[in-house]
């Protein structure tokens, strides 16, 4: 296979488009040149149309991954600015949070996420983690049934 980079070669290639906001997105002009839409990260208030938040994959999250994770934490924060200017209620600071799990085997994960606030013009990381290399099977398990947890609590976060 042949790309602007290099030349590789392989029994199995997997070519993945360049990604960018949804089409509903780049539609309504959300987007900026990057193909994303920028967001306050204080609010998750659109940079581009001040009555629209973005989250998600849409949008320009600064340090936080691109995750189902993090999208539901930017949702929460949406939600609260949204219900703060409805009912002129408090609007806590922007905070953030992720984490993703990846099954090695069965019952047997790894994880790496991170917590993150607003600064500096975008969603930072404020600390960060990653499973560790020997880590003990005890240890790996906990991480697996962390992300079963984990499934089920967004799952009925999500679709109650």
């Amino acid at each position: 296979m042949t790309t602007d980079l290099d030349t590789f070669k392989g029994a199995l290639v997997n070519v993945i488009p360049k990604q960018r906001a949804g089409e509903i997105a780049t539609a309504a002009g959300l987007t900026d040149a990057s193909g994303f839409c920028p967001i306050d990260p204080a609010s998750m208030r659109s940079k581009v149309d001040a009555s629209v938040y973005v989250v998600g994959d849409a949008c320009i999250a600064g340090d936080m991954p691109k995750s189902a994770f993090s999208a539901n934490s930017q949702a929460k924060i949406a939600a609260m600015q949204i219900r703060g200017e409805l009912t002129g209620s408090k609007v806590f600071p922007a905070r953030y949070s992720n984490t993703c799990w990846s099954l090695i085997e069965a019952e047997d994960g790894v994880k790496v996420g991170g917590q993150y606030a607003a600064g500096d013009g975008k969603i930072a990381a404020t600390s960060t983690f990653v499973s560790q290399t020997g880590e003990d099977l005890s240890v790996r398990r906990g991480n697996y049934q962390e992300s079963l947890g984990w499934y089920a609590g967004i799952a009925a976060d999500i679709f109650g």
